[in-house]
């Protein structure tokens, strides 16, 4: 029994001789805490998100670069051929004097210049927009009649308008006259101010054995016009008809606007790595009307022609 005791006391030496070694020189992890060579750590739990770093990480290491825009500038001079012409709003049976010789409208050429700049979206596809400004001389003819005589009718007699009039050479006797109308013309400076937003695809591309391409070009644009009288007095515009009846409208200076379409074709020439020569023909729908207070109505359609150049400044690299 003696000896069964004795051995029990060396176990419980030896326990307690592991425990106190283990606390000095070993980890030993008791509930929350972490012991190590006799200092203890607390140990708190938290809930950090470690897939937001992760995530973050990956993004940075696989992010695609934006590519460098391909993008430049445009400068042109351009002519402006514009069929303009004024009409009787309030009266449409009255025509002007140029309506009553034949003459719908008449075709005006006037000179201006373009700026503007391009951006490539696709290889063979770029939007852009500019600025058109044209300005030129514009005309109408009109005439001065005897008022107090009573009009009878007008004819055309070999591209000359014919005044038939009544005249009074007694009392309640009258007689027919015939007097040819001596035309002049009334004229007016017209400029022209165009902001195309240009949508260009090209046809073909530049190889080594052909320096040219060809694109066409739609484009929505803002187009203002500006009519003003170069005479310091007002100016009167006659109508008339076949029957006799006429009417005199005062013109003044006018401003009409509208939104319309230009439709382009043209072609490109590569004189540089970065410089191109272009030349482009544009045509503008629908017309522009647009009545004053008067009753005359103004019209105007336009076409263009520019020949410039395009200087590329960032080529995407």
């Amino acid at each position: 029994m003696i000896s069964y005791i004795r051995g029990m006391k060396r176990y419980f030496w030896l326990i307690g001789l592991f425990v106190i070694l283990a606390q000095e020189s070993w980890a030993f992890v008791v509930s929350d805490t972490l012991i190590i060579d006799g200092e203890t750590i607390y140990i708190e739990e938290r809930d950090t998100p470690i897939s937001d770093s992760l995530s973050n990480s990956r993004k940075n290491d696989f992010k695609e670069k934006r590519k460098p825009l391909i993008w430049g500038l445009d400068a042109a001079y351009g002519m402006q051929m514009t069929d303009f012409s004024i009409s009787n709003f309030n009266n449409q049976e009255l025509v002007s004097v140029n309506g009553f010789s034949g003459i719908s409208n008449s075709t005006f050429y006037h000179s201006g210049a373009s700026v503007g700049g391009y951006l490539m979206v696709h290889r063979n596809i770029e939007i852009g927009a500019s600025i058109n400004i044209f300005e030129g001389g514009v005309s109408e003819s009109t005439a001065l009649l005897n008022t107090s005589n009573t009009s009878v009718s007008f004819y055309l007699d070999e591209d000359q308008i014919q005044h038939v009039f009544q005249t009074e050479v007694q009392p309640q006797v009258f007689e027919l006259d015939t007097a040819a109308v001596t035309t002049f013309s009334n004229v007016f400076n017209l400029s022209s101010f165009q902001i195309p937003l240009k949508f260009r695809f090209y046809v073909n591309e530049f190889t080594p054995k052909s320096k040219w391409k060809a694109y066409g070009e739609i484009s929505p644009v803002y187009r203002s016009f500006r009519l003003q009288n170069r005479s310091s007095d007002a100016s009167q515009m006659l109508f008339i008809n076949a029957s006799g009846d006429f009417e005199y409208l005062n013109i003044v200076d006018q401003r009409f606007q509208s939104f319309g379409v230009l439709v382009g074709a043209g072609s490109e020439f590569q004189l540089r790595k970065r410089v191109n020569a272009f030349v482009q023909a544009n045509w503008s729908f629908p017309p522009i009307n647009s009545s004053d207070n008067n009753g005359a109505n103004y019209f105007a359609q336009y076409s263009n022609v520019f020949l410039g150049i395009r200087v590329l400044i960032g080529d995407g690299k």
